[in-house]
Parts: C-alpha cells; sequence; structure tokens
C-alpha cells in the first residue's frame, strides 16, 4: 500500500510539473508572438513634394512649407514670365519623423578649407541605416528658407455621419479647428536637399 501511495504521489506530482512546464512553453510561446499593430497606428501614405521650409516652431513640432502649386509661364500679350504661384501650408511632424540631410554636414580642414570625406567616412556619417537616402539629421537641422524633400501620410479614414472626423483614433467634429488641424495629413520623412543662398543662415 506504502508503494501504491508513493507510485500515486510520483504521478501526481509527474503531471502537476507537466502541466506547469506546458503552461509555461504556452507563455512563452505567447510572448515569443508578436504583438499585432495598434490599428490606431497605421498610416496611410499620401506622397511626396519638394517645398521651401518657410518656419520651424518647436512648441508643437510644426512646419510651415511653401508649395508651388502653379508652375510659371510665358504672357505673350504683356511680353513676360509669370511666376510660378506658392502658397504656404502647415503641417504637423508625425512623432517619429526621420529629418535626413541629402549631403553630410558642411565641415572644415585645421586651414579653413570645405573638408573632403573619404568612401570610409562617408559610411560612418550614414550610421546604422545605410538603406535610407541622405545623412542623420535633427530637428534643430531644420533651417527656414532650406529646400526639403518631404514625405506625407494620413491616418485612415472611414465614411461616417453627423459630422465627425472618420479618423481612426480621432474623436470630435471635423468642424472643429484643432481637429480639423489633426485630420491632414502628417511629415513622416524630411530630406534636406539643401538652402536657398541668400538666407542660408536665416532661422
Amino acid at each position: 500500500m506504502a508503494i501504491l501511495r508513493f507510485g500515486f504521489s510520483f504521478l501526481l506530482l509527474l503531471s502537476l510539473a507537466l502541466g506547469s512546464s506546458g503552461a509555461q512553453d504556452k507563455d512563452k510561446k505567447a510572448e515569443d508572438k508578436p504583438a499585432k499593430a495598434d490599428p490606431k497606428e497605421k498610416w496611410i501614405p499620401v506622397g511626396q513634394v519638394v517645398a521651401i521650409l518657410k518656419e520651424v516652431r518647436e512648441s508643437d513640432k510644426s512646419v510651415v512649407l511653401s508649395i508651388q502649386t502653379k508652375n510659371s509661364y510665358y504672357n505673350p500679350q504683356a511680353r513676360r514670365m509669370v511666376p510660378a504661384k506658392m502658397e504656404d501650408v502647415e503641417l504637423l511632424l508625425k512623432d517619429d519623423v526621420k529629418i535626413r540631410r541629402l549631403n553630410p554636414k558642411e565641415d572644415f580642414d585645421d586651414k579653413g578649407r570645405p573638408k573632403k570625406y573619404t568612401v570610409k567616412e562617408l559610411k560612418e556619417l550614414k550610421g546604422d541605416d545605410l538603406k535610407t537616402p541622405g545623412y542623420p539629421a535633427d530637428f534643430t537641422d531644420l533651417i527656414s528658407q532650406s529646400i526639403v524633400n518631404v514625405t506625407l501620410m494620413q491616418k485612415p479614414q472611414k465614411p461616417v455621419r453627423g459630422g465627425a472626423t472618420g479618423l481612426v483614433g480621432v474623436a470630435g467634429k471635423k468642424d472643429d479647428p484643432d481637429i480639423a488641424r489633426e485630420m491632414r495629413p502628417k511629415i513622416s520623412s524630411i530630406v534636406i536637399m539643401g538652402s536657398l543662398p541668400d538666407n542660408a543662415n536665416k532661422r
């Protein structure tokens, strides 16, 4: 009887151990399984545009871009060129916006001459992200009168009634100025291409 009791106790402990191990394996698999992306964080690409950076607002991470909305053309009656039409647009930056510069930041040698980078130095300046064009930059590198190439993205939108926004993760009415501002496309990446000569250092 003692042997039977011992055998029963051993089997009971073994089953508990296996059950605990199975639960741990299940928990481990659950941890290893990648979490599903939050639908609120999905963004839809809108497009790219080359513009002139007019103003940088650090308080709310926004910028004002001067975008060409109409090409220049020759007016035969006036016998002159009509300049291109530019329009200023305010846009917010995404929280995870990528800021790059097309060329490495200018540096000078001991004699004050522009430094020429080696292939190795250029590779080091690109950082870990070798696939993305350009070189790393940050918000402080955004200077007024710079020529920039921006990529725009927007939150997904669904049909709604009653004047609601329809944007996933954005509650409120679309006629609210703050909500309307939030509904605009946001900048997901900025590539600094250069500066206008006369205002290169103007902020």
